[in-house]
């Protein structure tokens, strides 16, 4: 792996194509949705765009959370097998290639794990990197203070294989404990999620409902200028609403 080729966590990695086929995909569901209120597809175009875009925005801000969750997981596999190593009479770098090897049978070549600590032991055998400056390298792409934390720790205990255990033990216990408490958070508002897109659905619903079943009941909100204004104020509310539950139920890592 090139270092060109290095992957920034705290960034979204996703290509052109897929920034476009996710906008064209939410742009549609907007679309949708702006033509249900409006029953006019010259308004729903720009109803559409807008959603579309704030949407893509949000969907490419869940990817490199969803990213970095996983390399957090992943890192703990690492630290794990690094210590298991350790207590084997490995010393770091040795506890680095028995990690490799090891992570080999749980993850593909192609997971983020496998590629950055193959990098590594490419980088400490054919590039004379010390070994503190490739983990300060990951810490400072992934955007993870777990990773940070254990690099800085690293960096002034190198070379001291006594403490060596002690470091990989007590970073795996923080990063468990996190991850655990994490899905706890998430068993415990996963009703509250369901619960607001259930709440951010049902005005949908009821405009479908009244629209089909009313028998003009809803021509006021289609064809006059306060029934547009009632409708962009209440698509501008559902847009705020539906904003604010994703932030509400984001984890910072």
């Amino acid at each position: 792996m090139n270092p060109e080729e290095l992957t920034v966590y705290y960034k979204c990695n996703m290509s052109r194509l897929q920034h476009a086929l996710a906008f064209i995909v939410c742009a549609a569901i907007g679309f949708v949705i702006g033509y249900l209120f409006y029953h006019r597809i010259v308004l729903s175009i720009p109803v559409g765009l807008i959603f579309g875009y704030f949407a893509e925005r949000i969907f490419a801000e869940s990817t490199v959370e969803k990213r970095q969750k996983a390399l957090r997981a992943q890192f703990n596999d690492f630290l794990d097998s690094m210590a298991v190593a350790v207590r084997s009479g490995n010393v770091e770098y040795g506890a680095v290639k028995f990690a490799l090897d090891d992570l080999k049978l749980s993850y593909s070549e192609e997971s983020d794990i496998v590629r950055e600590v193959s990098y590594i032991v490419f980088q400490y055998e054919k590039g004379g990197v010390k070994l503190t400056d490739l983990f300060q390298n990951l810490a400072d792409r992934s955007g993870l203070e777990d990773i940070r934390n254990f690099a800085m720790v690293y960096s002034v205990i190198e070379g001291r294989s006594d403490r060596f255990g002690e470091v990989l033990m007590s970073t795996r216990d923080i990063i468990s404990n996190k991850i655990e408490i994490e899905s706890q958070i998430d068993a415990t508002i996963t009703s509250a999620k369901n619960e607001t897109n259930t709440m951010l659905i049902m005005p949908i619903i009821i405009v479908v409902f009244m629209a089909t079943i009313g028998k003009g009941m809803m021509d006021s909100l289609f064809t006059t200028l306060a029934g547009n204004l009632a409708a962009t104020v209440a698509l501008i509310i559902f847009g705020i609403s539906y904003v604010l539950s994703v932030r509400a139920a984001r984890i910072d890592l």
